[in-house]
């Protein structure tokens, strides 16, 4: 914690969001990569990565992500025992989330994992909730299949575009800005950031 960018930091002895000590729990094994918003009441609402003790190591799993909400940004945290954004029969269904509260509901974009042919596929997905606790696809689901077209006209397909983060100015999302890989005709991979300007159309959800 700092009261400035510039210092000076102070770090925790110990994590916000820890492991719980039952086995069973979803985040038995892990917790990481958490997402942070004020709620409307004045808390806080945190999504984390939760990785179980359900299948064997060094992945465990299944790895799903998780709900805690405190008063202070620092916590204490209470946590939810509910998963969210499953996909049935998938252990590892979505990562990154990034969430906010907006026009009276809370939302989040999140990295879709599906296995096509054998292979990882990726790509940006939409939920929101009326509660922070209970989330469900939004009526806009889909957002983007890691396809990109730039200004002139060129249109792109990226390997990975991922770790959505949402640029919000006054209230209003303004820009989506993600991480994004190429890899070459000489099999080079190229890692960037991307923004990826909003056209925001209102009464919608």
């Amino acid at each position: 914690m700092a009261d400035s960018p510039y210092g000076p930091w102070t770090r925790s002895d110990k994590p916000l969001i820890d492991v719980s000590d039952d086995a069973k729990a979803i985040d038995s094994l892990m917790t990481s990569n958490p997402s942070f918003t004020k709620m409307h009441d004045g808390r806080y609402l945190s999504v984390f990565k939760a990785v179980g003790k359900e299948f064997a190591l060094p992945q465990g799993g299944p790895v799903v992500h998780g709900v805690a909400y405190g008063d202070s940004p620092t916590g204490p945290f209470t946590k939810l025992p509910k998963p969210v954004f499953l996909e049935e029969g998938v252990r590892f269904p979505a990562e990154d989330p990034y969430i906010w509260y907006q026009d009276g509901k809370y939302r989040a974009i999140v990295k879709k994992i599906e296995h096509i042919e054998g292979k990882r596929v990726f790509s940006l997905v939409h939920y929101d909730s009326e509660d922070g606790f209970d989330w469900h696809p939004a009526k806009h689901f889909e957002i983007s299949k890691r396809i990109v077209e730039w200004e002139d006209g060129e249109v792109q397909q990226f390997d990975h575009l991922e770790r959505p983060q949402v640029y919000i100015e006054n209230g209003i999302p303004v820009a989506l800005l993600c991480a994004a890989d190429v890899i070459d005709e000489n099999n080079v991979r190229h890692s960037f950031n991307i923004q990826i300007p909003l056209h925001i159309k209102k009464h919608q959800n």
